[in-house]
């Protein structure tokens, strides 16, 4: 997929949030959201925001999750559901990756929920898991 226009659907909107977050173009990631896009992450660990607003802010809370060891290869397992609502999509899937210096395997659930608007990420709610992640890291989410 080519830039945003104002007709992209959210499912195209999810695959190309897929393909720049597995190419680790975060920063064409962020580029994706509405100028005054909203990251939701609902169970965000200790430290981290719950709600980021606005492209820069997004950019770089997405700059700061990119540094940490965990390195997604793959999801497999991938349901993209419509909704009733033609701006969003519903996806889960299971990203399959490694720990960075240790090559110890991963598996973690996802699910999402994406609102469109006029071309751009109006809201993206990210459900994962903070204390699988913090296990994997050797440390605690609490």
């Amino acid at each position: 997929m080519s830039a945003p226009t104002e007709t992209t659907t959210p499912r195209e909107m999810f695959d190309r949030l897929v393909e720049l977050f597995l190419a680790k173009d975060l920063t064409g990631f962020a580029e994706l959201f509405a100028e005054d896009g909203v990251l939701e992450l609902p169970f965000a660990p200790p430290g981290r925001p719950s709600v980021v607003r606005g492209r820069a802010a997004i950019r770089a809370e997405l700059a700061a999750i990119a540094e940490t060891p965990l390195v997604h290869r793959e999801f497999r397992d991938m349901a993209v559901y419509r909704t009733d609502d033609p701006e969003v999509v519903i996806a889960e899937y299971d990203a399959h990756g490694e720990v960075a210096g240790t090559g110890r395997g991963y598996v973690l659930r996802y699910v999402q929920v994406l609102r469109v608007r006029e071309g751009r990420i109006a809201h993206w709610r990210d459900y994962f898991n903070p204390l699988a992640g913090a296990e994997l890291l050797g440390g605690s989410a609490a």
